[in-house]
């Protein structure tokens, strides 16, 4: 390593330690403060065993290992493979890929460059801060196309390609050779192919418009609304106050006999801005009552989005259906940044404690319902959850 370099890099390890160590509201709730410090000087003595991206990892592992999932490091992506994968109950699969390699689309993975899924696991989740197993099965397979992280893992010995191994329904297996792009191109592939396959009428309702931050349907014959609450953030176009106005008025004014109130892919922002909404769904004893008010929640629900689960669970008769969240009740959070100064990594940290359950510290919120998606609704297009509530 050359000298600058390794001097650089000593630098940014010593400023992010003394910087965690003063900013984070308790950063040794977990791990002691020696194991902490041990692994700062174990990575300062050993920077020149590695190359950069090597040491981009080895700040990821030292800070997952404060098990803070609001606490963590965003590494430079520059290549991608081109396709997308989510962990069902029963494993990953391909999801979306693009049209070279069509034929292994809804294929279990099971080996990465000959290492098996579960090993492939372990090192990947060395990397990332989370809290529970939920927060886990949501982030990794994000992380899993990301062939540098691979490479740095040393799942890899190359990023130039990785040969994944998929098993079929019918147990049959097949090796494929897949290369990396550049990361614009690879998402350009990807957004270009779903635009000419995907039919918007045809997914379920909870992977419509997903860029939206929020959005509802009044299902007339079901005498249904369905809110999609994606992002605890306000659109410029209508602000969450107003939504939840329009919905409050809209349930007065017709014959609804359910609201559901779908916060499974909510990854956080500001909680309050429901709050106004969550008031007046309280107060409109038309709806409040039990089997009237359903809450769908999942993996993703995150961080703001689990204030919000709380404070329905505390205002409203509301019933939850899905997964287990993401986000742990009682966590740190509200999140503030610093970069370290010579590799521009962004660092986010953690400045308050939230206590949502007091004597007790449950590892999620658990639905009254548990749902899991499987590989084969996703491939029929179902949403299992929706459908209970349609059922009950």
């Amino acid at each position: 390593m050359n000298k600058n370099r390794e001097i650089r890099w000593k630098e940014d390890i010593e400023y992010l330690s003394k910087e965690l160590q003063k900013k984070h509201k308790n950063l040794f709730f977990k791990n002691s403060k020696k194991v902490f410090e041990n692994n700062i000087e174990d990575l300062k003595c050993n920077l020149k065993y590695f190359d950069d991206y090597e040491i981009y990892i080895q700040i990821s592992k030292i800070i997952a290992s404060i098990k803070d999932a609001h606490t963590s490091v965003s590494l430079p992506i520059r290549l991608l493979l081109p396709f997308q994968c989510y962990w069902f109950f029963d494993g990953v699969y391909i999801t979306d890929i693009t049209k070279e390699y069509e034929d292994i689309l809804y294929g279990k993975m099971i080996a990465i460059n000959g290492m098996d899924m579960e090993s492939v696991i372990d090192r990947l989740s060395s990397i990332i801060s989370y809290e529970n197993d939920s927060f886990l099965k949501s982030q990794l397979p994000k992380y899993i196309p990301a062939i540098e992280l691979l490479y740095g893992l040393e799942i890899l010995d190359e990023i130039n390609s990785v040969e994944i191994t998929i098993q079929y329904k019918d147990g049959t297996k097949k090796n494929v050779q897949i290369k990396s792009l550049p990361l614009t191109e690879a998402q350009k592939e990807l957004n270009d192919k779903n635009s000419n396959s995907l039919k918007y009428y045809k997914l379920p309702l909870y992977r419509r418009d997903t860029n939206k931050y929020y959005w509802f349907n009044y299902i007339k014959e079901e005498e249904i609304i369905y809110f999609k609450y994606n992002r605890c953030k306000d659109m410029e176009i209508e602000s969450v106050v107003s939504v939840g106005k329009r919905i409050i008025k809209l349930i007065n004014k017709n014959p609804i006999q359910k609201i559901i109130i779908d916060l499974r892919n909510n990854f956080g922002g500001n909680s309050t801005l429901l709050d106004t909404f969550i008031q007046d769904l309280s107060k409109t004893d038309k709806i409040n009552k039990k089997g009237s008010i359903f809450v769908i929640v999942g993996r993703e629900s995150f961080s703001s989005a689990l204030l919000n689960m709380f404070s329905l669970k505390e205002n409203t008769n509301a019933i939850f259906v899905g997964e287990e969240s993401g986000g742990k009740p009682n966590c740190y959070g509200e999140v503030e940044r610093f970069r370290l100064i010579n590799s521009g990594l962004n660092i986010c940290y953690s400045t308050k404690y939230y206590e949502l359950i007091s004597g007790e510290d449950p590892h999620a919120f658990i639905p009254d319902i548990k749902i899991d998606l499987t590989i084969d609704n996703y491939k029929k297009a179902e949403d299992p959850c929706l459908s209970y509530i349609l059922r009950v």
